[in-house]
């Protein structure tokens, strides 16, 4: 492959000092866990935000999911670079490739993201969801929920947000529509088990 030809470097894996083994070897791990959550991301927001499904009941939304498509090549040349050091090449371009990667891909991931952002909303009310933001765990980090009931959209405290999740999810899984007297109980029943 064209990427493992090249000049031999000063350094090879086997000459190398134990710890800087250790921290080679975490390091290449830890690129591949992040090139698989890159394309693992991607894979869930394409599957779940982009592509609306309108038999939900409720959507739990992350717009920033989708673009990390073009996060996904740094790990994958650094990667590269790292399996070229451990056979001894030189991988002076490929530094060059994996800095090139984040010049194009950060930028193109930000741009990405705000376009898909309004996509999404505008896809979603489209399909007859509103915004609820009594169900967010906070304002700036949580996902975006819509519900195809806006009536639905009940004020909660935070505390509460995680176990009426669950009830929606649950909901979705066996395709009830859920019932406002239903999720007014299920509120009333977890407040007082948590005494509020």
């Amino acid at each position: 492959m064209l990427f493992f030809r090249g000049k031999e470097s000063e350094g090879n894996f086997s000459d190398f000092e134990f710890n800087k083994k250790v921290i080679i070897c975490l390091t290449f791990i830890l690129l591949l866990l992040l090139a698989y959550g890159y394309m693992y991301g991607t894979y869930v927001g394409v599957k779940n935000h982009l592509i609306i499904n309108d038999e939900l009941y409720y959507i739990s939304e992350v717009g920033y999911l989708a673009p990390a498509v073009f996060l996904v090549p740094f790990p994958i040349i650094a990667i590269i670079g790292g399996v070229q050091k451990l056979l001894g090449k030189e991988n002076n371009k490929t530094a060059k490739h994996l800095i090139k990667s984040l010049l194009y891909g950060v930028p193109l991931y930000v741009a990405f993201s705000i376009i898909c952002s309004f996509y999404i909303e505008a896809n979603l009310k489209n399909h007859g969801y509103t915004y609820c933001s009594w169900y967010k765990y906070s304002p700036t980090r949580s996902p975006d929920v819509w519900l195809k009931n806006s009536e639905l959209c009940l004020k909660v405290h935070h505390y509460v947000v995680s176990d009426v999740e669950e009830w929606f999810e649950w909901h979705n899984e066996q395709g009830i529509e859920p019932q406002l007297d239903e999720l007014k109980a299920f509120i009333a029943k977890v407040n007082k088990e948590q005494g509020r």
